[in-house]
């Protein structure tokens, strides 16, 4: 059998001790699965692996919440591109404004195509170039974030934002036209409740639009603390099926290289429609 590959040994003091839980698979619900590679954080080790049923990936085992509540309020959005745990925050779309404001209007583009400008949900926002474009060609928009910096510059610039999560947010029920989460599902302890819950805020036929790393079956190049599942086109369109979503369209959008280690990842848009659930399918 080949060893599997190690990716980094990091000691992070600030980061303290990590508690981590072991997790089934996400589509199955086994825990039969082949290790693709490891990484050592604060002398605990973690896995990505891939479930030998249904080909879902994901990171074993996971923080807890907790831990990620801590990475995101504080480190994440303050990462450089010496960081040597999320070097992935550091890529363009997050540092060049110039990038920023093409992502966002392409972002806009596709949603437009399916939607008429009206009320929009954006979950871990970021930057905010996606809630300030929307904004200025019409559309009602709120956004959250954890990190409390992110909500300020949002607020100076005359945009609702919320300091929080998807699954804490208590907006009214079938209120929103599209609900968006970019580069936010595969950091998520439960992505199930998180399309669940922004299915609840979606109005009938509302959309819901991904964008998300679309990893080869080996693995990613990198296995990230801050990526606690791995998907691909199968996978994602599997759960959104299961969560009452109508898939309209998946394309490429982007790659990724990481500058210290070997490899590379596509990322995918994903977009999809709430169903109708009392509706019999044929």
């Amino acid at each position: 059998m080949e060893a599997v590959h190690e990716v980094f040994n990091l000691t992070i003091p600030e980061l303290g001790e990590i508690p981590a839980l072991e997790k089934p698979c996400l589509l199955c619900g086994r825990r039969d699965f082949a290790p693709l590679n490891s990484f050592v954080l604060n002398q605990r080790r973690f896995h990505t692996v891939r479930c030998r049923h249904d080909g879902m990936m994901w990171l074993d085992p996971q923080p807890t919440e907790a831990f990620y509540q801590e990475l995101y309020s504080q480190r994440y959005h303050a990462a450089g591109p010496d960081d040597p745990l999320l070097e992935q925050a550091t890529l363009d779309v997050h540092s060049n404004p110039a990038e920023r404001q093409r992502v966002a209007e392409i972002r806009l583009q596709q949603i437009e195509e399916f939607a008429a400008p009206g009320r929009l949900l954006e979950a871990g926002f970021g930057h905010g170039a996606m809630l300030i474009t929307a904004a200025s060609r019409g559309w009602q928009v709120v956004g959250l974030e954890l990190d409390q910096g992110c909500v300020d510059r949002m607020h100076e610039a005359g945009v609702a934002a919320l300091r929080g999560s998807l699954l804490d947010y208590d907006g009214e029920a079938a209120s929103f036209d599209v609900v968006g989460m970019y580069s936010v599902i595969e950091h998520t302890l439960d992505p199930a409740a998180h399309l669940e819950k922004a299915r609840a805020l979606l109005k009938p036929g509302g959309l819901l639009v991904l964008r998300l790393p679309e990893t080869a079956a080996e693995g990613p190049p990198a296995s990230l603390i801050a990526h606690t599942y791995h998907f691909d086109a199968h996978t994602i369109m599997v759960l959104l099926r299961r969560c009452g979503f109508e898939v309209l369209r998946i394309d490429n959008f982007a790659l990724w290289k990481p500058t210290r280690y070997p490899g590379e990842l596509w990322n995918m848009n994903v977009v999809s429609r709430k169903k109708n659930r009392n509706v019999p399918t044929l």
